[in-house]
């Protein structure tokens, strides 16, 4: 039995498996940012996020027309990576997907032109997302990949869920926030954490990872992880698993 577990340790952590280099890619970043688990200053980690706030309602409106009343793609479908989301309670986390690592899902885009200026102008905003995220959905417990980037989320539509609770639950590095409609949060989502949606009905939030401002040393290898991440996602065609019929 002892070897047995050995090896299946071996074939899970081992350097060709994807475990063993995010493991490894974590140490350097940790070193370089030793941020809390929420950014403590929005807005000066984030300033574009100005923007965001300003225009809330029109974002919201543009975001809320391709997200709602449509047969998403499925969080699973688009990257198989993530399939032990799906299958922590069998119920599909939805999306629009518009870019991941630098790399633009023109077709999804192209439904939301105020998204793809804001996106265009904003090129640390290596990632976004509108996330539609179902009722009684439970995202378990887990760490993200690369601390390179800050999590940061918009909440679109939230139910008020009653005492300050709302759909949109977020646990981090054992604290639960709740966002309502129009609140954001920026995170780093290397900490432990979960999300969890208690009510009956999906919320929707923009997500966006954001570049953070690199140290000398760190940036070559930042920029190789965009790089080599855009070449895998044109070569597996996850714009077209993404695409959101109109």
């Amino acid at each position: 039995m002892k070897l047995k577990k050995r090896l299946r340790k071996m074939v899970k952590y081992g350097p060709w498996g994807y475990r063993f280099w995010r493991e490894l890619m974590r140490r350097p970043y940790e070193r370089a940012f030793p941020t809390p688990a929420v950014a403590e200053d929005l807005l000066a980690a984030f300033p574009a996020a100005a923007e965001l706030r300003a225009n809330f309602d029109a974002f919201r409106a543009e975001a809320l027309a391709v997200a709602t009343g449509r047969d998403l793609p499925a969080n699973h479908e688009i990257m198989p990576e993530q399939t032990t989301f799906y299958e922590h309670d069998r119920i599909p986390w939805k999306m629009v997907a518009l870019r991941a690592y630098s790399y633009d899902y023109r077709a999804n885009l192209a439904q939301m032109p105020l998204m793809a200026d804001f996106l265009r102008r904003n090129p640390r905003v290596v990632s976004a997302t509108v996330s539609v995220f179902p009722g009684g959905k439970h995202l378990r417990p887990h760490r993200g990949p690369w601390k390179g980037v800050w999590r940061y989320h918009l909440a679109y539509l939230v139910e008020d869920l009653g005492e300050g609770r709302t759909s949109a639950e977020l646990q981090i590095d054992g604290n639960t926030h709740y966002l309502r409609t129009g609140d954001d949060l920026l995170w780093d989502d290397t900490y432990m954490h979960a999300a969890i949606n208690r009510a009956e009905t999906p919320r929707i939030v923009l997500l966006l990872d954001v570049l953070r401002e690199h140290p000398w040393w760190l940036g070559w290898i930042s920029g190789t992880v965009l790089h080599v991440a855009r070449i895998a996602q044109g070569v597996r065609g996850m714009d077209r698993r993404a695409a959101v019929a109109r």
